[in-house]
């Protein structure tokens, strides 16, 4: 739950960072971004890449359909300018998301670099959660707030990346294949 606009809580960035963080405990998204994520650690697992690989794929890209289709074309022995190009294809799915976005977040004297980490972490979720929640939030601290929410979507899904991977990695091979469903 969020402090009301008018709050001493919003006046510092630091503070809205940490409430963009812990906006991750209101939604079920998170939930749904968690088991998504379990599967695309086991997937990078039953496809022979490392974690550390599939960990910087999730921090990198943090789209789920977009790193399934970067795993599986790889996996499959396409090149990586095969990959590149089916991984960007399905990003641009995202961009409406962005442009509906950012005039949320902008304020007169917004400098275009504040906004590049917001975009990285614009996907389905943080599309959604903007939407519902930077309407709460001070215009001034919205940039902030969202990269404190991105941030916290993206430690989920590296989390859940790592218990997949290491799951299908120790479980025998039913539960891992239900890991991946």
């Amino acid at each position: 739950r969020l402090p009301p606009l008018d709050s001493p809580s919003w006046q510092s960035p630091v503070r809205a960072f940490a409430w963009g963080m812990s906006a991750i405990t209101s939604t079920v998204l998170s939930l749904v971004l968690f088991a998504t994520y379990l599967g695309i650690g086991a997937l990078a697992h039953d496809s022979h890449f490392s974690l550390g690989w599939v960990l910087g794929s999730t921090l990198l890209i943090w789209a789920g359909p977009a790193q399934i289709i970067l795993i599986s074309t790889l996996g499959s022995g396409a090149t990586a300018v095969q990959a590149a190009i089916a991984v960007t294809v399905s990003a641009i799915r995202l961009f409406p998301m962005v442009v509906s976005v950012l005039p949320l977040m902008r304020t007169p004297q917004t400098k275009r670099r504040h906004l590049v980490l917001a975009t990285h972490f614009i996907a389905v979720t943080l599309w959604v959660e903007c939407y519902r929640l930077l309407p709460k939030v001070p215009r001034e601290r919205r940039i902030a707030f969202t990269h404190g929410l991105g941030c916290g979507l993206v430690t989920v899904c590296m989390v859940a990346t790592t218990l997949g991977y290491g799951l299908a990695a120790n479980l025998p091979p039913l539960f891992a294949a239900a890991i991946l469903l």
